[in-house]
C-alpha cells in the first residue's frame, strides 16, 4: 500500500496484547443520550443543511460558530480578520470554539467552521472526543468543486487539509449528493398528474437521521414502536431465510451500473475491503454512503485478511493496515464488523473496545484439507471465546471437501443452542473451493451473490447462489409454503395492488398468488382469513374500521387512527412476536390475527417528498385540509399529525361523520400532550361545515390538501366529482394537493388545480391516487412478506398496469 495523504497510518511495533493506538485516538462512540453532537468539516461540506435536519429531527439547538463569534465580538468573522488579522483572528475563534462547546454540551447540535484546523482548536476539540459524538462532514471533490467554484489546485489543497479533521473527530459522515427537488418527477400529460417534486433533500434528510439513530442506539427501538413486524424491528440475524449479499471494493470500484438496479438483494450487504488503492478511506465512506441510499440494507463491514489477487503484507504492515481500515469502518456507523478473532490479539482487543453501536461479528475460518470435524469440541471452545469477548454474533466457515455431513454441523448448532441465554447468533457453514457447498445450511444471514454481477475471482465464500434462487428452492424443498393473499373491499376490481404483488412474487420466486376480491359482509372476510393458505390482506372500504374490534392484535398506528389496512395471520408457535414474524410464508390454521394501518405512512411519504422548502411544516402556522372521514381520512390526518401539523380543517358530506373524526382525534391529541402554546385550549381538528364558509378567520390558507373520497363514493364520504370551493386554495405559496382517488385518476379536483398551475401559480404540487397506491402496496408487500420490497419493479409495474387497464378511459383534462 502506497502513502496515501487519505490514510493516516498508525505508527506501531508488531502487535501484542497491548494497546496499539494512542490514548488520543481513543473513541469509543457510546454517548450519553443528551450529549451534544459536534459537526465538523470544510466549507461546503454541507455542516450547516445537516445540522438544521439534525437539529429538527432530535428536537435540539442549533448552535452555530458564525452566530457564537458575532454575538462575543459584535461583529463578523471576516470582519474581525480584516480588523485585527490572523493572528488575533484565531486566538478569538478558540476562545469563542471553547465557550461555545462548555455552555451546549447538552442538547444541541453544533457546527464549527473552518477554523477548527488551528492547532488551539484541533486541542479544544479533542477534549470532547469521550464525551460527544464528533463528525467529520465532507462530500465529493466534485461537487464540492461546482459549489466553492474554487481553482482546481486550490480545491485540492483545501480537500488534502479537510482530512485532518479525521484526527479529532470520532464519527464520519459521507454527504452523498441529493438531487431530489432539482426538476420534474413525472411528465405533466393530459392522462398524468403535474407530480412536480418541490421537495429537497429528501433522501439526505433521511440518511442523516438514520446514521443519527445509529450514534444513539435509536434504530432498532423507533423500528420496534412503529410496528414490530417491519423490516426494520427485527435484526437480520434473529429472523429466518436472510440472505448477505457479497460486495467487494475492488467490484464496487470498476463498476458501471448503478447499485440501485441490485435492488432488494438480501437483508444486508458484506462490505468487503478487499484492495488498498489511493485515497481508500474517501473511497470506502462514498461506497458505504452509496449502499445505504442505494440499497437501504445493513452494511457488514469486513477488512480481509489476506485478499486475493494482493501482495501478501509483513505481519507489521498488515495489522496497521488493517486496524486503520477497520477503526474507519467503525467511525463510518457501519451495523456490523467482521472481524477474524485468529488475527493479533492486540488488534482483536482494540476492535472490540472501540465497536461503539457497531455490532461484531466474531469470524473463524477453518481452512485447508482435514479442518476437524463438526462434532469436534473445538468449535464449542471457540463459539465461548467468542463469547467471552462480546461478540454479538459468531460465524464459523469450515472448509470441506468429501467430508461434508450436514448432520454433525446440525448437532453442533444445536449443542450452542442449548446453551443458557443471552448468548451471541451462531452462523455455521461449509465451503469448498467453488464457495458455500450448499446455498442454505442455516437460518440466517446466508452469503449470497447476485445475477447481475460477475462472480469475482477474489470470491472464497459465495458460490453461485442468489437470494431469489434460494427462495425458490426453499419453496419446493417445503420449509416454505405458497400463500394466498387479498385486496379485500366492496368495490376493487380496479385495484392496482395485484400486479404489484404479483411482480414482487415473481422477483423472490415465490409461488405466492395476490387477488382483488369482492367482498359484501365481514363475515365473507372471516371466512377468507381462516383457510389455511391465507397469507395476508389489504382491506378497502368499507372494512377498514368495522373489522377493528375482530382483531385480537393492534398496532399502536392502527389504535391512533382507528382503522386498519392491513391484515396479518399469527401463526407463531409462542406469543413471542419474533415467532409470529418468522411464521410468515407459512401455511396453516390461524386463530389470531394482527392489524395495522400502513395508509398513514404511504401518505406521509408522499407528502415529504412534495412539500416544498418555503411550506415546511410548523406546528405555529401550517394548517391542512382534509377531504372526507373514512378510513383513508383518518389515516391522512394521523399523517399529518406525525409531520407536526397542528392545525386541520375536516369537510365531509356527512358534518357528524366529519365531527367524529375530529373527536377522535382531539382526544387522541388529549391523551398524546400534543398541544402547544399556539393551540392550547384549541382543538387540533375542526369540521368544516359547508362548501360556501370562507376559509377561517385567524389560519393561513391550508398549504396541503388531502382529498380522501373513493371512486365510488362510498363510505358515506362526498362523491368523487366533489369539487373544491376556491376560496381554500388561495394559498400565496401554493402548497401539495393529494388526490387518493386512482380510478379514474384526473378526478375534478386534479382538473381544478391544473388549471390553477396554468393562471400562474405553479407552486402547487399534485400528487395522484397512482402514486399513493404504489407505496401503500410496497408498503403492505414487507408486512406480508417479511422481505424488502422490490420497490423500482413495484413501481413501474403499477404505471404498466395502469396504462394498460385504466389510461384509455381516463378524461383528458
Amino acid at each position: 500500500m502506497r502513502a496515501d495523504p487519505g490514510m493516516t497510518m498508525i505508527t506501531s511495533s508488531v502487535l501484542t496484547d497491548g494497546p496499539i493506538v494512542s490514548a488520543g485516538r481513543t473513541k469509543r462512540r457510546i454517548f450519553p443520550a443528551e450529549s451534544s453532537i459536534i459537526l465538523v468539516g470544510c466549507r461546503g461540506a454541507g455542516k450547516r443543511t445537516l445540522g438544521f435536519i439534525a437539529a429538527k429531527y432530535l428536537g435540539r439547538r442549533l448552535v452555530t460558530e458564525d452566530h457564537s463569534f458575532e454575538q462575543s465580538t459584535g461583529c463578523s468573522r471576516v470582519t474581525f480578520l480584516h480588523k485585527y488579522g490572523r493572528e488575533t483572528f484565531n486566538q478569538q475563534i478558540a476562545i469563542v470554539l471553547a465557550r461555545m462547546l462548555k455552555v451546549n454540551q447538552t442538547n444541541c447540535v453544533i457546527e464549527c467552521g473552518t477554523g477548527t484546523l488551528s492547532p488551539d482548536m484541533e486541542e479544544i476539540l479533542k477534549g470532547y472526543i469521550e464525551t460527544n459524538p464528533i463528525i467529520y462532514i465532507h462530500r465529493d471533490k466534485e461537487d464540492l468543486y461546482k459549489l466553492l467554484k474554487l481553482p482546481v489546485e486550490e480545491a485540492e489543497r483545501l480537500l488534502i487539509t479537510d482530512q485532518r479533521h479525521r484526527e479529532f473527530s470520532n464519527l464520519e459522515y459521507f454527504n452523498l449528493l441529493d438531487p431530489s427537488g432539482e426538476g420534474q418527477v413525472t411528465e405533466d400529460t393530459p392522462l398524468r398528474s403535474a407530480s412536480t417534486s418541490s421537495a429537497k433533500l429528501v433522501q439526505a434528510k433521511e440518511d442523516f437521521k438514520k446514521f443519527l439513530d445509529h450514534i444513539f442506539g435509536h434504530g432498532l427501538t423507533r423500528s420496534w414502536v412503529a410496528n414490530p413486524f417491519s423490516m426494520k424491528a427485527i435484526p437480520p440475524e434473529y429472523r429466518t431465510h436472510t440472505f448477505v449479499l457479497s460486495l467487494r471494493l475492488s467490484t464496487l470500484i470498476n463498476i458501471t451500473a448503478d447499485l440501485a438496479t441490485l435492488e432488494a438483494p438480501g437483508e444486508a450487504v458484506e462490505f468487503i475491503i478487499d484492495t488498498w488503492p489511493s485515497n481508500i478511506l474517501d473511497i470506502i465512506a462514498t461506497q458505504v454512503a452509496l449502499i445505504r441510499r442505494k440499497l437501504d440494507v445493513p452494511i457488514i463491514y469486513n477488512v480481509e485478511d489476506n485478499p486475493r489477487e494482493e501482495r501478501r503484507r509483513p505481519l507489521e504492515e498488515k495489522d496497521t493496515m488493517d486496524l486503520e481500515l477497520m477503526l474507519h469502518g467503525l467511525r463510518l456507523g457501519v451495523e456490523y464488523l467482521s472481524l477474524d478473532l485468529e488475527r493479533s490479539p492486540g488488534l482483536v482487543s482494540h476492535i472490540l473496545a472501540m465497536r461503539g453501536r457497531t455490532k461484531i461479528i466474531g469470524n473463524y475460518i477453518i481452512k485447508g484439507f482435514g479442518a476437524p470435524r463438526w462434532n469436534e469440541d473445538i468449535y464449542v471452545e471457540r463459539y465461548l471465546f467468542a463469547q467471552r469477548l462480546g461478540c454479538h454474533i459468531v460465524r464459523i466457515a469450515r472448509f470441506c471437501a468429501v467430508d461434508r455431513s450436514d448432520e454433525l454441523r446440525q448437532i453442533f448448532i444445536d449443542r450452542i443452542q442449548a446453551l443458557p441465554d443471552p448468548k451471541p447468533c451462531i452462523l455455521a457453514y461449509d465451503y469448498s473451493v467453488f464457495g458455500v457447498v450448499t446455498p442454505f445450511q442455516g437460518d440466517s444471514m446466508n452469503p449470497v451473490g447476485h445475477d447481475s454481477l460477475e462472480k469475482s475471482a477474489r470470491e472464497q465464500m459465495v458460490g453461485v447462489s442468489t437470494t431469489r434462487g434460494t427462495l425458490r428452492d426453499i419453496f419446493r424443498k417445503g420449509w416454505l409454503q405458497p400463500l394466498n393473499f387479498y385486496t379485500l373491499g366492496s368495490n376493487v376490481y380496479y385495484s392496482a395492488s395485484p400486479s404489484m404483488h404479483r411482480a414482487a412474487y415473481e422477483h423472490y420466486m415465490m409461488p405466492h398468488t395476490f387477488d382483488a376480491k369482492r367482498c359484501a359482509s365481514l363475515e365473507e372476510v372471516d371466512r377468507i382469513r381462516r383457510e389455511p393458505g391465507f397469507g395476508g390482506a389489504s382491506l378497502a372500504a368499507p372494512f377498514k374500521v368495522a373489522i377493528m374490534s375482530r382483531i385480537d392484535h393492534l398496532s399502536s398506528h392502527a389504535i391512533a387512527i382507528g382503522a386498519v389496512n392491513t391484515l396479518l395471520p399469527l401463526r407463531g408457535d409462542t406469543d413471542s412476536i419474533f415467532d409470529h414474524a418468522n411464521a410468515r410464508n407459512r401455511a396453516g390454521s390461524a386463530t389470531k390475527f394482527y392489524g395495522d394501518n400502513t395508509d398513514w405512512s404511504a401518505i406521509m411519504t408522499c407528502l415529504r417528498r412534495a412539500i416544498s422548502p418555503r411550506n415546511s411544516v410548523q406546528p405555529s402556522r401550517t394548517t391542512a385540509l382534509v377531504i372526507g372521514a373514512g378510513g383513508m381520512a383518518r389515516a391522512a390526518i394521523y399523517a399529518l399529525i406525525k409531520l407536526g401539523c397542528r392545525m386541520i380543517f375536516i369537510h365531509n358530506r356527512t358534518k357528524v361523520k366529519a365531527e367524529e373524526v375530529a373527536a377522535h382525534f382531539n382526544m387522541y391529541a388529549m391523551e398524546q400532550r400534543l398541544f402547544g402554546r399556539h393551540n392550547e385550549g384549541h382543538q387540533i381538528c375542526q369540521v368544516l361545515g359547508s362548501a360556501s364558509e370562507s376559509w377561517p378567520d385567524g389560519y393561513l390558507q391550508p398549504t396541503m390538501v388531502l382529498s380522501c373520497i373513493p371512486a365510488s363514493g362510498t363510505d358515506d364520504n362526498p362523491p368523487v366529482d366533489f369539487r373544491m370551493p376556491p376560496q381554500w386554495l388561495k394559498s400565496p405559496t401554493g402548497g401539495v394537493v393529494i388526490e387518493l382517488a386512482y380510478e379514474p385518476l384526473i378526478t375534478p379536483l386534479v382538473i381544478q388545480v391544473r388549471k390553477i398551475r396554468e393562471e400562474g401559480n405553479t407552486s402547487w404540487v399534485i400528487v395522484d391516487g397512482l402514486e399513493v397506491v404504489g407505496e401503500m402496496a410496497m408498503e403492505a408487500f414487507e408486512l406480508m412478506i417479511g422481505r424488502q420490497a422490490p420497490r423500482g419493479l413495484m413501481r413501474r409495474v403499477c404505471n404498466e398496469t395502469w396504462e394498460k387497464t385504466s389510461a384509455p378511459f381516463q378524461p383528458q383534462r
